[in-house]
């Protein structure tokens, strides 16, 4: 994974560690890459293999899945050197990692392979959060893997089955701590500590980018007198992210959407978020039609095509993802609502962002809580609400533990686009988090529908989430501003947007709700046949990945060839990148200068281009003048 340069800790190396971690540990973390530990991890190595619970509080992109995995991996490693391989202890599961969703846990895997390099025969890792079948589950859980990832939903499961046993557990991980609980995961993580599957005597960590309610009811549950880290973040840093915003109505998004990415006003690679799966492939439909490539991400798709969609957006073989934030209307809707909102700005406000870098401060950063203090456990889980179908219960879980705005890596995003607003100030700043990392700068921009706009198109215009665009937008101004950072008015001269209109609208009137149906069906199909191929044909054919493409045009929609260039009248003085546009037509255009110079040839002056053409100017004869 990516780690931003400036929370690197220069003072030191992970040679500093050589008395405490594998020799081939550190073999794997040199070919990693990583020659000195984050700030997170310098600090949490040692207390945790001392054995101590850790509460780390850092940023994403701080390395905090390192910072885990590693002390993991090396109790791992020490446990086993003391039984001999016929030992009854010897395959046992000792560490569970729970993660909020299914492509979070995917990278948390890849990090555990890439460190077991040269020891993944003395340590098993089983990713149970993927979504192979329940046999396939239990013949790899059977061999009681060392470690085991999971979401909380899919592990309650195992463990009820009996499929999983943590009798002889040794490490237990919350990752995104903070987005456990917010993703509907309480009941899940509640039946887990209370439902005796746990040992009395274990380690926890908990990892989380933000210190909310949920992340203090996960330290009652799961922590004892633990060690607190906090990395303080630097707010100078926010400088690297540039915010703005442009009022306007539905229908003008798609209008604007279609200028910036047709003119290449942002260049690189760009996040568009949209609130639901219909206008995921409404907007994807639209771009088509101005041959503007993009793929999607929606929990729709199969997890083998996620996963794989943001590894070659990550490649830079995608320039633009369009991606459904679903947990922005569900999840999370109701966190503005909360009345502790205000008082909770002092203690988390300035937390929430996961833009700005972090620094330490070596007197402050480590709190240790007083031993005397108990692991809590609650009184009686509270009863569930009106109980549900299992059809019902199951698809509610089965979106849940999909996400995109948090925990996800991507990689060298120059822009995040909020095409529609999210509902919360806190999902603002997730999404937004996506741009701005390792040093670079970046931008988001946000379109805020004002109220008196919404509904009026009945086609585009009818989005729930953007009737409260302005009291969501003000929140999040507000939350931005005690943080130092001020998003700023999108200034753009309308006039020059206005003659993009026509093409816009004969553009939108294409993608009809059957075109769109229609897209979505083929998209699922084509994402499964090459989920099914990801799982088998691509593990022993790795190379072929790269002839997997996400971004192919759907087509169920007209398609007009004009609509593909810009023409000359409509460029703007100003753009400059859209030269690109006018200069393409010239290639190949060979063939027909010389097709033409045959022609003239054998013109109206007949063959051999002698006289008596009709009509035409009677050619003289050189020859006939000569003296």
């Amino acid at each position: 994974m990516m780690v931003e340069a400036h929370l690197v800790d220069s003072k030191s190396t992970f040679s500093v560690f050589s008395h405490l971690l594998d020799a081939r540990i550190l073999r794997s973390l040199a070919d990693m890459g990583f020659a000195r530990p984050t700030l997170v991890q310098a600090k949490a190595l040692p207390i945790a293999l001392e054995g101590c619970d850790i509460l780390a509080r850092a940023r994403t992109g701080s390395g905090k899945t390192a910072a885990y995995c590693i002390p993991i991996v090396q109790k791992i490693l020490s446990a086993k050197s003391s039984l001999s391989a016929s030992d009854e202890g010897y395959q046992v599961t000792r560490a569970i990692i729970l993660v909020p969703t299914r492509e979070l846990s995917e990278q948390v895997t890849t990090c555990l392979h890439s460190l077991l390099t040269y020891c993944e025969k003395e340590v098993i890792v089983v990713n149970s959060a993927t979504g192979s079948s329940t046999h396939l589950q239990r013949a790899l859980l059977a061999d009681k893997p060392d470690i085991v990832i999971s979401t909380p939903s899919r592990a309650l499961g195992l463990l009820q089955s009996k499929t999983l046993n943590l009798s002889s557990l040794e490490s237990f991980v919350i990752d995104e701590a903070d987005l456990i609980l917010s993703y509907g995961h309480d009941e899940d993580v509640r039946q887990i500590f209370t439902g005796g599957y746990l040992p009395k005597v274990y380690q926890s960590f908990l990892m989380s980018a933000t210190m909310t309610d949920d992340v203090e009811t996960l330290k009652g549950l799961a922590l004892r007198s633990p060690a607190i880290l906090k990395l303080e973040e630097d707010e100078d840093e926010a400088s690297l992210l540039s915010q703005y915003s442009i009022q306007c109505s539905e229908v003008d998004k798609f209008l604007l959407t279609y200028v910036i990415l047709k003119l290449r006003l942002i260049k690189g690679k760009c996040i568009l978020f949209v609130n639901d799966v219909d206008r995921c492939y409404r907007l994807k439909l639209f771009l088509e039609q101005f041959s503007i490539k993009s793929c999607v991400l929606n929990s729709e798709l199969p997890l083998n095509s996620r996963y794989h969609t943001v590894q070659e957006f990550n490649k830079g073989v995608y320039d633009y993802i369009i991606a459904t934030d679903e947990s922005g209307t569900h999840a999370e809707a109701d966190y503005n609502d909360e009345p502790e909102e205000e008082g909770l700005q002092d203690g988390a406000g300035d937390e929430l962002t996961s833009t700005q870098h972090v620094q330490t401060n070596p007197d402050e950063d480590i709190q240790l809580e007083p031993p005397s203090k108990k692991r809590k456990r609650p009184q009686k889980s509270p009863q569930p609400g009106p109980s549900k179908s299992k059809k019902q219960r199951h698809r509610t879980k089965s979106d849940k533990e999909y996400g995109v705005t948090r925990g996800v890596d991507f990689i060298d995003v120059a822009c995040v686009l909020n095409f529609d607003l999210p509902t919360s100030s806190r999902s603002y700043t997730h999404r937004v988090g996506r741009t701005a990392r390792a040093g670079r700068v970046g931008m988001s921009l946000s379109y805020v529908v004002p109220k008196d706009q919404w509904g009026k198109n009945k086609v585009v215009g009818c989005l729930e989430s953007a009737k409260n665009d302005e009291t969501v937008f003000a929140k999040i101004e507000k939350e931005q501003a005690a943080r130092g950072s001020k998003i700023q008015e999108y200034k753009f001269d309308m006039k020059q947007v206005e003659a993009f209109r026509y093409r816009m609208d004969d553009a939108l009137r294409s993608v009809t709700r059957s075109a769109i149906k229609e897209a979505r069906i083929k998209e699922l199909k084509t994402e499964i046949i090459n989920s099914e191929k990801l799982k088998a044909h691509f593990e022993d054919n790795p190379l072929d990945l790269e002839y997997l493409r996400h971004d192919k045009p759907l087509h169920p929609t007209r398609i007009q060839a004009h609509m593909k260039h810009i023409p000359k009248y409509l460029l703007p003085r100003l753009a400059a990148a859209p030269a690109l546009e006018v200069e393409e037509p010239k290639v190949g255009f060979a063939p027909f200068k010389k097709n033409s110079a045959r022609g003239r040839g054998r013109g109206r002056g007949g063959r051999g281009g002698g006289g008596g053409s009709r009509g035409g100017k009677k050619k003289s004869d050189p020859l006939k003048k000569f003296r």
